[in-house]
């Protein structure tokens, strides 16, 4: 009888490939769920396999362990913040691992671009106290109640009357839901 060996060469590789659902809301408080699918694409069995996302934290996986052509599919689910919304977008980047029997571990990336939709909206309410007289020379107060009654943040909020001319408001900038006299 006679044997030879015949070395195998091992070839670990990984995939990632992350989508995103619709975002729940167009606010901040809406929520996100990833869905990150993770596949062996070697040809040896790959141990601690993970992904992680910086933005969404932890992501926890069904499986941890590979076996060539497998895959898991792990999930997570991020609440949009008033920045996410402000911005329009929501850009997140993942990164899967796992471990082959020898060498280092192998690593694969990707991004998905999850839009929020941008829905600005302001209110003016003009209230006018009584005037002093009934003469030439009476006043009458003026008070601009200004709302931002959309969903993302509103800078150089300023008003305009012809009638009164220049009127200041103490706050220029409004996060949504906030008012300024």
């Amino acid at each position: 009888t006679d044997s030879t060996d015949s070395p195998l060469a091992a070839g670990p590789a990984i995939t990632l490939d992350k989508s995103a659902a619709a975002p729940t809301g167009n606010t901040a408080g809406s929520t996100v769920t990833y869905s990150f699918l993770v596949t062996n694409t070697g040809n040896v069995t790959l141990a601690s396999v993970g992904v992680t996302d910086p933005q969404v934290g932890p992501v926890s996986c069904p499986a941890t362990s590979l076996l060539p052509g497998a895959a898991t599919t792990c999930t997570r689910t991020y609440t949009l913040t008033q920045a996410d919304v402000d911005a329009g977008s929501v850009v997140n980047t993942a990164t899967a691992s796992g471990t082959p029997p020898t060498g280092v571990a192998v690593t694969a990336t990707d991004t998905v671009t999850t839009t929020v939709t941008a829905s600005p909206l302001i209110t003016l309410d003009k209230q006018a106290a009584a005037a002093t007289g009934n003469s030439a020379g009476a006043t009458i107060a003026y008070a601009f109640v200004v709302t931002n009654s959309g969903n993302v943040t509103l800078h150089g909020v300023a008003i305009t009357d012809a009638t009164i001319g220049a009127v200041t408001c103490p706050t220029t900038t409004l996060a949504p839901g906030a008012t300024t006299t």
